[in-house]
């Protein structure tokens, strides 16, 4: 589900593309302990590979990618994402983070890569076998809203969802991404990453991953001639790049439902990923290849995020000092 453009408004938040295919199982395992780990710009979004970006993602291509839990009586399903970027935080867009759907929002998958199976294994460079750790499932200890978030408007469309317990990092299946502080920085290499699908095969096992491209605000409208597109707070429209257009074959025609909090990002000095923005919202399923997809950036709001987190902090220190 990415949410949809709807009227003259951005959009009515009650709008959302019906139906979703999400991963469930059955409560039966207890979430893993973890210890906080220091984090700082020289340890954040180092990526596994040198260098290609294939559309079905490899293991530890993504460690910074977060499953989200809704419960519901005793079945948890897994469906939308968010982006560690601190031991205790994950960071995604208001919709996910409020969703209800498929109940409330109890748990965070941490270092999951394919989602049918218990242990992620994968055949690298022609070599043996890789097998990643066991995926860290964590409770949701708070969702928090940013304070000026507008449901008519969705602009400030950022969440923070703080974890009961750490994250255990180990730079390689678990890791934070790094963020944008720039909010003049533009960047024509652009990728988004999602476990996302057709209403007709599902969503997909392992994250998809797409090159993208950022249109202007008059292109962007005139794609979307039946609505009026606000993009306030520096948001921006993107599209499919045409490396993804040219398919015959609609069954391998990308598709972003289920794409909502999916990450924005590109490669930054020294072969690290940067996140730009989130996706807020887009097109009704089914979308056309040609139409955009609204992006909140992150860059605006880093001091918001910045100081949430350090606020915990000295609070945690002053609740363990007396």
């Amino acid at each position: 589900m990415v949410r949809t453009l709807t009227g003259a408004l951005l959009l009515i938040a009650a709008s959302f593309v019906a139906g979703c295919c999400a991963n469930s199982d059955q409560i039966g395992r207890n979430s893993s302990n973890s210890e906080t780990l220091p984090t700082g710009n020289e340890s954040c979004g180092h990526r596994y590979y040198e260098s290609d970006f294939p559309i079905d993602s490899r293991l530890y291509e993504h460690p910074w990618l977060a499953l989200f839990g809704y419960k519901q009586k005793d079945i948890v399903s897994y469906v939308f994402q968010g982006l560690l970027i601190h031991p205790k935080y994950v960071l995604t867009t208001v919709f996910v983070a409020q969703f209800r759907d498929l109940g409330q929002l109890t748990y965070v998958r941490i270092g999951e890569h394919n989602t049918s199976t218990v242990i992620d294994c994968e055949k690298q460079h022609s070599k043996e076998e890789t097998c990643a750790p066991v995926v860290q499932t964590i409770h949701i200890d708070e969702v928090i809203v940013h304070p000026d978030y507008n449901m008519f408007r969705q602009t400030n469309d950022v969440a923070l969802i703080k974890l009961r317990l750490p994250a255990t990092f180990d730079g390689i299946s678990v890791a934070p991404i790094c963020l944008n502080r720039d909010s003049d920085m533009q960047s024509s290499f652009l990728l988004l990453t999602s476990w996302c699908g057709r209403r007709e095969t599902g969503l997909s096992l392992i994250p998809k991953q797409y090159f993208m491209k950022a249109i202007t605000p008059f292109e962007c409208q005139r794609l979307m001639p039946h609505h009026t597109i606000s993009l306030a707070s520096e948001m921006f429209c993107i599209v499919f790049d045409e490396r993804h257009t040219q398919s015959n074959d609609v069954e391998q025609e990308p598709n972003l439902r289920g794409g909502s909090g999916a990450p924005i990002y590109t490669v930054h000095e020294g072969n690290r990923i940067l996140l730009i923005g989130l996706l807020s919202y887009g097109p009704r399923y089914p979308a056309k290849l040609h139409e955009p997809y609204i992006i909140t950036p992150v860059a605006p709001f880093y001091n918001w995020f910045s100081e949430i987190i350090e606020g915990d902090l000295e609070k945690s220190m002053y609740t363990t000092s007396t």
